[in-house]
Order: C-alpha cells, then structure tokens, then sequence
C-alpha cells in the first residue's frame, strides 16, 4: 500500500557517506532508514520534516483524497471538544467552527487526535486515562564543519539502533531557528540526533503537559550523548566545540495503553461501546522509534474491527 523504499541510499552525498562510514566503524551496525518516498530520487533540499517541495515524499493525503473520492466528508477547520455519552454509548460529538458549536452523530466513533489531544478529548468527556505519558525525547548533539553539507540531504538517512535509543544524522530545524547556540550557516552545521523510549510517566491534562525526565531517561541521554560526541571527535571536532539542541517531544502516546485484557478487542474497558481510539495513546510503552507504520497497522486493525461490528 505505502512507496517504502531505503534505495535513497544510492543518492547520499558526501556527508551521509562519511558518518555512515564512522558509524560503521563503530560498530554501530547503522542501516539504511525505510522511507515514504514515490520514487527513490529526491531533490536533497533537506526540508523532509517542514514539508517536501517536490511532492517525491508520500504522505496521508493520498489516502484522504482516496477516502472522499469513495463519498466520506471531510469537516475542515473543526475543533473537538467532547464526546456525548449515555448508556454506555457515544451519543453525539460536540465541537467548534469559529465562534458557532456544532453536533455530528454516528454509530461508530473512532477517535485519533494524537498522543496529546486524544486524552484530553477523553477526559472532557469523563473518560478517565492515566497517567503513563510518553513523548519519545529528542536530543541534537552538533558541530561545526564548514560547507559540509548535511542540510542538503534527507533527514535521518540511516540509523543505529542502541539499548533504549536510536542514533541518526538530523538536521535539527527547532534548535536551528530557536537556539542561539546554532547560529551558523546550516550547510555547516553536523547534527546528530537522539531519539529516546522514556519512561512512561506524566500526562496531558486540558492545556497543560505534564512530563518530566526520569533517572533512567537521563542516564540513556547521558549514552546517547557520549556516544554522538565520540562520533564527532572522529570528525575532527573536540567536546568543547560540539553544542547541544533542544530537548523536545517526538512522538507522544501511552495514556490509554492496551493490556493483555484489550490487546486482540483493541478496545479499553473504559471506553463506550462504540468508540475506538487509533493512535498512539494505546500504545502500552513508549518505542524510541518512528511509529507511524505501527500506527497505520493498527488503524487497519480498528478499522477491521469497525466493519465487522456494522
């Protein structure tokens, strides 16, 4: 169904070849990365994470323009606010357009506002969840190498798989406009990214995220770190020259985890009848990787279910 491909491997410039090259001496173990790409050629304009300029990178709105041709209706500019529940059911779905609120009724919903909207929605409906927040941490470990052209490469290109993290090249975007400390040209800058599976604790509630880092999540940032500084120092670059990026959440979920008891139904005992939830709150821990293949499958899944309940 989905344009997978790691053949992009064959277009890496200089750059990628090099750190490809440490990692390996390393004894890393780095492997090509799979991605969504409609063929494998791309510009290298290195804008992957803000929105690909040629249209080569797949996304979901192939499926959405799929799903209206097949007659569904697409509510645009929509906020939801609750959920409307009676005897055990969803009775309606309340939500804003602008300053108007409106009501849409159905027989089955299947709520996926992501890892921080899906719980709150839950809870302003009287949907208890818990508080087993996960964000994924990333953290940008960068240096200075003048010209070396990172930026101008698809991001995270390959990636090492560690104990509780995962290592790869990334053009760190959010520290490059908001961090001081990253105030170079871009096609000097060597960025290495960490991405973590931290402990599942914290919350979002209303319009505040509660999360803080655990002892443990510390200590694998800690590794992760040494271990892209070491990398860099291959490079020629010292530990006093390399600099840090923003610590930030990558990919949220956990707060409605499945159990043994609701792994094959894919339906928590806490919800209605008639609601599902397909997205990462119902992963039972957080990953350390990118989810969005495991949370297709498992939209298929509660899709499936979906059918086979009307």
């Amino acid at each position: 169904m989905l344009p997978i491909t790691t053949e992009h491997q064959r277009y890496w410039n200089d750059a990628t070849r090099e750190l490809f090259d440490i990692f390996a001496e390393m004894g890393l173990s780095p492997q090509p990365t799979p991605k969504f790409l409609k063929q494998p050629q791309c510009a290298n304009c290195g804008h992957c994470a803000i929105g690909c300029p040629t249209g080569i990178k797949w996304d979901t709105r192939d499926l959405i323009e799929e799903t209206l041709k097949k007659g569904a209706v697409l509510e645009k500019n929509c906020r939801v606010k609750e959920l409307e529940i009676s005897g055990g059911e969803v009775t309606g779905l309340v939500a804003t357009r602008g300053l108007r609120e409106v009501r849409y009724q159905a027989d089955m919903y299947i709520l996926a506002a992501g890892g921080f909207g899906t719980p709150v929605i839950l809870e302003s409906s009287g949907i208890e969840c818990t508080r087993t927040l996960f964000v994924d941490p990333v953290l940008c470990v960068a240096a200075v190498r003048k010209d070396f052209g990172q930026d101008s490469q698809l991001l995270m290109p390959f990636y090492s798989r560690q104990d509780g993290y995962m290592l790869s090249p990334y053009m760190d975007y959010l520290s490059f406009f908001f961090d001081r400390r990253w105030r170079y040209p871009k096609s000097d800058i060597i960025s290495l990214m960490i991405k973590m599976a931290d402990d599942s604790e914290g919350a979002a509630e209303g319009r505040a995220i509660h999360k803080g880092v655990t002892e443990v999540d510390k200590e694998r940032l800690k590794r992760g770190v040494r271990q892209c500084r070491q990398i860099l120092a291959r490079m020629g670059n010292r530990r006093e020259e390399t600099f840090l990026g923003i610590l930030n959440a990558g990919h949220p979920g956990g707060m409605l985890p499945l159990g043994s008891d609701s792994a094959n139904s894919l339906h928590d005992a806490r919800l209605p009848g008639n609601l599902y939830v397909a997205d990462s709150t119902v992963f039972p821990e957080a990953a350390g990787l990118p989810p969005i293949l495991t949370i297709m499958a498992l939209s298929m899944k509660v899709a499936g279910k979906v059918r086979e309940r009307l």
